[in-house]
């Protein structure tokens, strides 16, 4: 009987198995992207975009302020979009670019969907922050339906899982 919270929970495990994905295979993607890429150098590209994840974070943060939460996360899943696409669509320096700015773009959306999911539920909050968190599940499944996808294809194939994921996350944040 709550709809919005049943999209709630479907985008935060959703998100949260496009963020635990996308993040568990930056350092294959960019030896796929890149041949020839030394470990320690893919390396330094997770690193970046974890850094990127700090500071999507804190200038999300300082963004709401000015700009409603459902406005942002619209944003933030529409630029994750396009970072995906460009990943699945493109190659080279481009492709680490988008994977790198992913995880700025990921930043803001564990909070985000979390505290819209709960809006107005009343009485039902609790039991709508436990469905919230058991929708973490998302970041086992995700990886390793993932890890499937590269194996029988490639790792950039893979990475239509989180594509799929960041488009639930748009709908969610422009309708659900």
């Amino acid at each position: 009987s709550r709809r919005h919270l049943m999209r709630g929970v479907i985008a935060q495990f959703c998100y949260v198995g496009a963020q635990v994905g996308v993040a568990s295979f930056v350092i294959r993607f960019a030896e796929h992207a890149l041949p020839g890429t030394h470990e320690k150098l893919a390396a330094r590209f997770l690193q970046l975009h974890l850094a990127g994840f700090m500071l999507g974070r804190f200038a999300g943060s300082m963004a709401m302020k000015r700009i409603a939460a459902p406005r942002l996360l619209s944003a933030f899943a529409g630029s994750s979009l396009l970072c995906l696409a460009v990943m699945l669509l493109g190659s080279g320096a481009a492709a680490i670019a988008a994977i790198v700015l992913l995880g700025f773009f990921h930043s803001i959306m564990f909070p985000t969907i979390f505290a819209l999911s709960l809006k107005d539920l009343g009485p039902y909050t609790k039991l709508g922050s436990s469905l919230l968190v058991m929708a973490i599940i998302g970041g086992a499944i995700c990886p390793a339906l993932m890890g499937m996808i590269s194996d029988a294809s490639n790792i950039q194939v893979a990475f239509v899982v989180p594509l799929l994921c960041q488009a639930y996350v748009l709908y969610f944040a422009l309708r659900g």
